[in-house]
């Protein structure tokens, strides 16, 4: 319990997912009335405010698979009287969860009933039911004597009616405290995405935005967000009735985040997102930086340095790392001093970014060299002690030769090390030294479990890179490139684009079937690209992906990110049917096949 607290105290979410959750959960599963689940009822009721928060999220989490839910009730109900609104809100979520009739009751009880939640109980109590409902409770709540109520009710802002309740209700619906804090304007994206089609979820925006009210603004904002994750055209249509709205100051900073988070929207309003502005600093400098515009390299450094974007920054630090002679040594400097910030995590998403630089995050080897030294002697103690290592590991092999002064350390690593598994050691050794040796005596040891298929592709696409292939190698690559189901994509582009093998058949079906998935789908379009005509069986599927008008589910975890991998995949489906279908100039032979190799480098 107090690693999980400790831990949720320092989470942005207070979610603190990990061990300690997941054994705390574990301990109230086993006994609803033991110490552990007594500890989290009293927290509930007697804690501060944020730690009551916590508690009654996890409490809610866990009243939804558990069979006895009367003790998680017991807990919620006099918490719907309690001063603070955030705990009100949780309170009712979690009551909804735990009794799902007696939330109804309570809700489409009289409002001057005695006992009756107040109007922001109430509220949530509307929205916890509202998200699993079918149309029966919603139809009836449209009628609600509350304006919020009878807006969280409605599918879509169509009606004079509904626009009212949104100009007077609008900002009251998803406060601090909901388990979910979708406010109006994403309900009805999301329910847009199977109801409607896009051409009619735009002109909605079009309409929201330029009511008068804030609420109606924000509504249009978040209504944009959800059409731009789901239909590819939406950027393009969008841009046009979101970007007058970065100077507003109440939908402004939500403007900058959803025009920001698309890499086609952000290239769209790079100027008025290059330009000052109040709450988006953050949210701009990354929008920058992922689509390569270097004005965001000095804010970027900032935010890497304090560790205060997460993992984004690392994806802001690939985009910058991809322009043609950008400076990044103080991006490296500001990676290198987010080492030493605290905590396991953001010396990852540290690693990350230097990963991204590549060989120009040469000046970090001293510091990185100091952290695998410093590894515990006996190995990972626990799964994040794991990943960071793997995490090291890797970054030292995408610095390359620079990183030699960790080789040494690198060998010593046993078999069953660090990084190991994943294969970050074995790459990471044969990319800083160089030799052909290593990478023939790695690939001679491995056998045809899955991981040790994809270690092999690598090991011979960086052979090929680096001194060509033998005949053995060619002869395995047909081998494994025979049963197409199991041929790794690597394995495919290294045959054709070095053994002159036609990519036809069921292996390049195979290959074909990595587009829209396992995040291949850009590596796969560089290597038809770099194949040119020789490609060209492969035009009616990429025909079929460049046709798709809703987004290619990606499953990230982040939506915005899904998004963005969506545009950067059909960006390179694009480019790859204009380099299949290019005419080439007639001439003499020029070697490109072997020159094409470096164009599958990201």
């Amino acid at each position: 319990m107090d690693a999980w607290l400790d831990e949720a105290g320092q989470d942005r979410t207070g979610d603190a997912y990990g061990a300690a959750r997941s054994a705390v959960f574990a301990a109230v599963r086993r006994d609803g009335d033991g110490p552990e689940a007594r500890r989290l009822a009293s927290l509930a009721s007697g804690a501060r405010g944020d730690v009551r928060l916590w508690v009654l999220r996890l409490l809610a989490d866990l009243a939804s698979g558990a069979e006895d839910r009367t003790a998680a009730a017991r807990t919620a109900l006099p918490l719907l009287d309690d001063p603070d609104p955030p705990v009100r809100r949780a309170a009712a979520w979690l009551f909804a969860e735990a009794d799902r009739a007696g939330a109804e009751q309570l809700l489409t009880a009289p409002v001057d009933h005695p006992g009756a939640p107040d109007p922001v109980a109430r509220l949530a109590l509307a929205e916890a039911l509202l998200v699993r409902d079918g149309d029966g409770l919603a139809e009836r709540l449209r009628t609600d004597a509350d304006p919020a109520v009878r807006l969280r009710a409605t599918p879509a802002p169509e009606g004079e009616a509904v626009l009212e309740d949104l100009d007077v209700a609008g900002t009251r619906i998803g406060g601090p405290g909901s388990r979910v804090t979708w406010r109006i304007g994403t309900v009805w994206g999301m329910k847009a995405r199977s109801s409607v089609d896009e051409s009619t979820c735009y002109a909605w925006i079009a309409r929201l935005a330029v009511r008068p009210t804030e609420a109606a603004r924000l509504a249009a904002v978040d209504l944009a967000a959800e059409a731009m994750r789901h239909w590819r055209a939406a950027p393009a249509a969008l841009v046009p009735h979101l970007r007058p709205l970065l100077a507003d100051p109440s939908a402004g900073p939500a403007a900058a985040r959803v025009l920001g988070a698309s890499l086609e929207a952000a290239r769209l309003c790079r100027e008025e997102l290059a330009e000052p502005g109040a709450g988006r600093a953050e949210t701009a400098t990354l929008a920058l930086a992922r689509i390569g515009d270097v004005r965001a390299l000095p804010e970027l450094c900032r935010i890497v340095r304090a560790g205060s974007s997460g993992w984004r920054s690392a994806e802001a630090a690939k985009g910058l790392a991809g322009v043609p002679g950008a400076d990044l040594a103080p991006l490296v400097a500001a990676a290198v001093a987010a080492l030493d910030l605290p905590g396991s995590e953001e010396a990852q998403r540290a690693l990350a970014v230097l990963s991204a630089c590549g060989a120009a995050a040469a000046p970090a080897v001293p510091a990185l060299v100091r952290m695998l030294a410093g590894l515990p002697a006996d190995g990972p103690r626990n799964q994040r002690e794991r990943r960071l290592a793997g995490s090291l590991i890797a970054t030292l092999g995408a610095i390359g030769p620079a990183a030699a002064p960790a080789l040494p350390l690198l060998d010593a690593i046993p078999e069953n090390g660090p990084g190991t598994r994943a294969g970050h050691t074995a790459m990471a050794r044969i990319r800083i030294s160089g030799d052909r040796r290593r990478a023939e005596e790695t690939l001679a040891g491995l056998g045809d479990r899955p991981r040790d298929i994809a270690l092999a592709a690598r090991i011979l696409e960086w052979l090929a890179d680096h001194g060509g292939l033998e005949p053995h190698h060619v002869a395995r690559l047909r081998e494994n490139a025979a049963d197409a189901e199991r041929a790794h994509p690597r394995l495919l582009a290294t045959l054709w684009l070095h053994a002159s093998d036609e990519p036809t058949g069921p292996p390049l079906d195979a290959l074909l079937d990595h587009v829209a998935r396992d995040g291949f789908g850009p590596y796969v379009c560089r290597v038809l690209a770099a194949l040119g005509p020789a490609a060209a069986p492969a035009l009616p599927a990429l025909r079929a992906a460049a046709e798709h008008s809703v987004r290619i589910p990606m499953y990230l975890g982040d939506r915005d990110e899904e998004m963005r991998e969506d545009e950067r995949l059909a960006e390179a489906v694009h480019n790859t049917l204009h380099r299949i279908t290019e005419p080439r100039p007639a001439g003499p032979d020029t070697g490109d096949e072997t020159a094409s190799a470096s164009v599958l480098r990201p």
